[in-house]
């Protein structure tokens, strides 16, 4: 077998692996019966990503220009997926409880009395919650971690997708997006009654974007990571 033979079927392999995968794991998000947990979801796309990238590998050793944009093809996959569950967890999700609905009322009392419990403006009120609970073992660590350090984790991909999709943008455009796009997810989930409206859920989307953005974008780790990544 010459090489660009072996180098075809190990590519496509690969990718029909991997796009096996990503059928299973819509299954698992849009299954209204489905409990995964994140970790088993993020799981899934990491083998996703890790068939995807090693196929583009071996494809891209073939002299033809169509295999030559899987990395950029790869990259609005992963992106695609990024969305997808950032939105169930979210919105959606049964693990969490998030079965949701539209608040249908117009009473005053029972307004007020909803926002009383879902709206909150006062910075790190939530978060200091969170940890007394913990200390005072009312909550469990898991617990505790989901909502504070979840909340950190839940927008940084954004970091990795937005330079590399939209570029040459400053980075205060990318900031400004991130922002609106956590107003939005907030706001859906007062309106579906899935979720609140918390400062604090934005203070810890925002930190956790702004830190992987520096890590990911500066001027030593950004051409390294195109570089392995073949952008």
């Amino acid at each position: 077998m010459d090489k660009n033979k072996f180098n075809l079927y190990i590519g496509l392999i690969s990718y029909i692996i991997a796009f096996i995968l990503i059928f299973y794991y819509l299954i698992i998000e849009f299954s209204i019966y489905s409990l995964s947990s994140p970790i088993k979801r993020l799981l899934i796309i990491w083998l996703i990503v890790t068939f995807m990238y090693f196929g583009s590998i071996y494809l891209r050793r073939i002299e033809n220009k169509i295999f030559v944009k899987l990395p950029k093809f790869n990259l609005y996959i992963w992106f695609i997926l990024y969305v997808i569950m950032l939105l169930n967890l979210t919105l959606f999700d049964n693990y969490f409880g998030r079965s949701g609905g539209v608040l249908y009322t117009y009473d005053y009392h029972s307004i007020k009395n909803y926002l009383t419990y879902n709206f909150n403006m006062v910075p790190f009120k939530t978060i200091n919650n969170y940890v007394l609970a913990f200390k005072n073992n009312n909550i469990s660590f898991i617990n505790m971690f989901y909502n504070i350090f979840g909340n950190m984790i839940a927008f940084m991909p954004l970091a990795f997708f937005l330079p590399r999709i939209f570029k040459n943008e400053k980075w205060y455009v990318y900031f400004m997006f991130t922002t609106i796009c956590i107003i939005f997810v907030e706001a859906m989930q007062l309106a579906t009654n899935c979720g609140s409206f918390d400062i604090d859920d934005y203070i810890l989307n925002i930190l956790g974007f702004v830190i992987m953005y520096i890590l990911l974008n500066n001027k030593w780790s950004r051409k390294g990571i195109d570089w392995v990544l073949m952008l």
